[in-house]
């Protein structure tokens, strides 16, 4: 069984906002971590995939160097928080732990 993959629905869905300004080869690159993400879930590792702390992942997609901060719920569900690059890495992942900490508080 694949694992489901939503977007953070609370609030400013900046995952998807940040999707819609790639252009198709990029939105391709990270389509396909995304699709072996959903395939793999829990188990996709290095260097597809990094822990980062407290139940915070890093997807690593090489080619451009983009990120995409994700979490992992109940009943195999993937929630994707932040999405960026290299540049504005550190950023990303303060604004994921960030709305993964409100997640946690409701």
């Amino acid at each position: 069984m694949t694992w489901k993959i939503v977007y953070n629905s609370n609030g400013e869905n900046f995952v998807e906002k940040w999707l819609n300004k790639l252009n198709l080869n990029q939105l391709k690159n990270v389509s396909k971590e995304l699709e072996l993400l959903k395939l793999s879930g829990n188990q996709l590792r290095l260097p597809h995939s990094k822990p980062m702390k407290d139940g915070l992942f890093e997807l690593r997609e090489r080619s451009h160097g983009f990120r995409v901060y994700y979490t992992f719920l109940p009943n195999k569900t993937i929630l994707l928080l932040t999405a960026g690059d290299k540049n504005s890495q550190k950023k990303d992942i303060k604004l994921a732990k960030n709305i993964l900490s409100k997640i946690r508080k409701r």
